[in-house]
């Protein structure tokens, strides 16, 4: 009996509220010295929920029944939307509720590849602020507002997309279920109590 694959499984649900939630801590405790320490916690959260989703985009086809997306495929997935919408002949039929909905979908995608990518720059660049080269807070601070920027484009495009569609189509990302394989429960609950023990451990030291 084949598999019924999947790209949505708990593991990547819960990895997206916490780097959701890491964004937001790192963003809004990052100009505060006295949430100094958190800011820091925030900024690793972060960078262990960005191993853990390139880790498992190669485990689970493997030992789960889920396929994670990758940048390929966002890439891929974006560059068809895009040639769609510039595939009409006219202006007018460019500026179609059916044009910009393509160039919605491509820009989402775009927004969550690009996403992935700057993640790392900006917590490799608070580190070297942090330990090795102060200078660097500025270059630290344009791309952590770069994040914000992309983190607004992907929700601007979601919610544009969900009217579009006539349903909100982050609830496949929010929504949790039960019916995922035992291997991928026992990553999730490896991965909370990895980052609870991580961010005990951190602030206590």
């Amino acid at each position: 009996m084949s598999k019924t694959w999947s790209h949505i499984d708990i593991l990547i649900r819960i990895l997206h509220i916490i780097i959701m939630l890491g964004f937001i801590g790192a963003y809004f405790t990052g100009d505060n010295e006295d949430l100094h320490q958190v800011h820091m916690m925030f900024g690793y959260i972060l960078f262990i929920s960005i191993i853990v989703r390139v880790i498992w985009h190669f485990l689970s086809p493997r030992i789960s029944s889920t396929a994670p997306f990758g940048i390929k495929k966002r890439s891929n997935v974006a560059m068809n939307a895009i040639k769609k919408s510039l595939s009409h002949a006219n202006l007018k039929r460019i500026f179609s509720k059916n044009s910009i909905h393509s160039i919605s979908i491509a820009l989402f995608q775009v927004s969550i590849v690009l996403i992935f990518l700057v993640i790392p720059i900006v917590v490799g660049l608070g580190y070297a602020t942090e330990h090795f080269y102060y200078s660097l807070r500025g270059l630290h601070a344009f791309f952590a507002n770069l994040f914000l920027a992309l983190v607004l484009l992907h929700v601007s495009t979601l919610i544009l997309n969900s009217i579009f569609a006539k349903r909100f189509q982050g609830w496949s990302m929010l929504k949790m279920t039960l019916s995922d394989s035992k291997i991928t429960k026992f990553a999730t609950l490896f991965l909370l109590i990895l980052v609870g023990a991580f961010s005990f451990l951190y602030l206590k030291i």
